[in-house]
């Protein structure tokens, strides 16, 4: 085989590499805003309970009917929310992508080990073990939902978030075998 033809099997396996990683992050991010959303809804939830509780006691308390109106009208918006909610199931959503994330992740660091030990492989070890991980990508992408624009471009911002600058890596493992020392 070639040189260039090894450039481009290394280039192949770098850009998929990278594409994991993106994948990797985009799956963390939509966890991240699904989370948000089920927070911000069961808050609001909460609140809107609680204000239509108070607006119908206060109302029988005070005898006041304007807050029998408010009362209402929050437990109205309340009922809008709860129906609106009913057609998501963001636990589930959550933990598919958590699970999509966990088993890119295994991926990821498949794919770091083949970069690493790329000079060490013959020519089909390296294709057999690419092809692998290839099937493997498939058989997440076809098990788990993907992700949405948002996600990706909240990723693309993120991904050096998760990059180490050279050297950095280096100082961290010292600081961590230094506190393992101790």
């Amino acid at each position: 085989m070639t040189e260039i033809s090894y450039k481009k099997l290394y280039q192949q396996i770098v850009d998929a590499a990278a594409n994991i990683q993106y994948t990797y992050t985009a799956h963390w991010t939509k966890v991240n805003s699904l989370q948000t959303k089920q927070t911000c809804i069961k808050i609001t939830q909460i609140a809107l309970t609680a204000l239509s509780t108070g607006g119908f006691l206060a109302s029988l308390i005070s005898g006041t009917p304007w807050l029998s109106w408010i009362g209402g009208m929050t437990s109205a918006i309340a009922l809008a929310l709860n129906l609106y909610s009913l057609n998501f199931n963001l636990p589930a959503d959550i933990k598919a992508h958590t699970d999509a994330a966990n088993e890119l992740w295994d991926v990821k660091e498949s794919y770091k080990s083949l970069i690493t030990d790329f000079n060490n492989l013959s020519i089909e070890e390296i294709r057999s073990k690419r092809d692998s991980l290839t099937h493997c990508v498939s058989q997440i992408n076809k098990k788990y939902p993907g992700t949405d624009n948002k996600a990706f471009a909240k990723a693309k911002k993120k991904l050096p978030d998760y990059m180490f600058e050279n050297g950095e890596s280096a100082k961290l493992l010292n600081i961590c075998e230094k506190e393992n020392e101790v």
